[in-house]
């Protein structure tokens, strides 16, 4: 299953799950029902910026709606009023020099621009829905820690342990 049906079922299912029709959601961030719509049915993509209202609005994580994590943590509460591109462009700068990568190899790791790893990091440009799932995937960093929901950057243990029973299998242990 690829991640952009994971995203776009994970919308539709959050909203029915708390009882809120397209209408009411689109009302509350200030869309329109059919731009609802079209992100449930994959029609377009969601932008960062409405993915972090989304998941504000439907009190989840951003790693959640991305299919970076399977569970929510019901007794958090998840929530961003500010969305600061410095602190953003910030924390993927850390994390590209964490991983000893240039702005070059960085981008190459995750199929985009060295131009756009720049612009990001400076906070020039916001990053895209996309290029924030591949590095959370690629790096194993938690989406609201790098858009600022929290603190703590959780590495995904799950990732870490189907990486393990995958070489397992592969030498035969």
């Amino acid at each position: 299953m690829g991640s952009k049906i994971i995203l776009d079922e994970r919308i539709r299912f959050i909203r029915e799950r708390i009882g809120y029709t397209q209408l009411e959601v689109a009302q509350v961030l200030n869309i329109s029902r059919s731009l609802v719509n079209n992100w449930e049915h994959g029609f377009v993509n969601i932008s960062l910026k409405q993915l972090i209202k989304l998941a504000s609005f439907y009190q989840v994580p951003i790693d959640y709606l991305l299919g970076i994590i399977d569970e929510i943590d019901s007794n958090h509460y998840y929530y961003i009023n500010t969305m600061d591109l410095k602190s953003i462009g910030l924390k993927l700068k850390d994390i590209r020099k964490k991983a000893n990568l240039t702005q070059e190899k960085f981008a190459k790791k995750i199929d985009t621009k060295r131009s756009s790893i720049s612009y990001y990091e400076i906070g020039k440009m916001m990053i895209s829905t996309a290029d924030l799932k591949q590095i959370c995937e690629t790096f194993g960093v938690s989406a609201d820690y790098v858009v600022g929901n929290t603190d703590i950057n959780i590495k995904r243990e799950k990732k870490i342990k189907i990486k393990t029973k995958e070489i397992k299998e592969k030498i035969g242990i």
